[in-house]
């Protein structure tokens, strides 16, 4: 049901590099400087270190899936950098979850962040002949924009509730 990151080691040369992957409690960022409790029995799926610098297009930083439940879930945790003027509502419409364009669920809402402001979208779409929910709390750092992008089946209630719980524990350290 969810669109699967396919990640590789690519050596040094400049492009996102695939880490060992490993289940623990706490997803830690040394390089852009966050922090966040994983979802209870979730599993890590992928993990990049994206090189610094300017990105060209979003990046993946992490993602977590649930196998248990009825329904598959998961977890995105992305980067990218866009100008201020860059209309995210709009952006995150787009294509992603092997949805080509998402529907707006309910209005943007605000969020805190770690401390830092942060705003929710709720997106519906079908994937897989399913309904979905994408929801995104998306913040931003200067020029650059961190996504948590939940995908969950329309009434799943525990993933929507695991996910705001590790989204909401993120620490900033800057």
């Amino acid at each position: 049901m969810m669109a699967l990151a396919f990640i590789f080691a690519l050596g040094c040369s400049g492009q996102p590099q695939a880490p060992v992957l490993r289940n623990e409690p706490v997803y830690e960022n040394d390089t852009e400087g966050f922090r966040f409790l994983t979802p209870d029995g979730w599993r890590q799926h992928a993990k990049v270190n994206v090189p610094r610098g300017k990105l060209e297009k979003e990046r993946l930083l992490v993602q977590y899936v649930r196998l248990s439940g009825e329904k598959g879930a998961s977890l995105d945790v992305s980067m990218a950098d866009l100008p201020a003027t860059t209309d995210l509502e709009h952006y995150l419409a787009g294509p992603s979850g092997g949805v080509k364009n998402w529907r707006v669920k309910s209005p943007v809402e605000s969020v805190p962040l770690g401390g830092v402001p942060a705003e929710r979208f709720t997106f519906t779409g079908r994937m897989s002949k399913e309904d979905a929910i994408k929801e995104v709390v998306a913040c931003r750092r200067g020029e650059r924009v961190y996504f948590f992008t939940a995908y969950f089946a329309v009434g799943d209630t525990k993933a929507q509730q695991q996910v705001r719980r590790a989204v909401a524990s993120t620490l900033w350290k800057n």
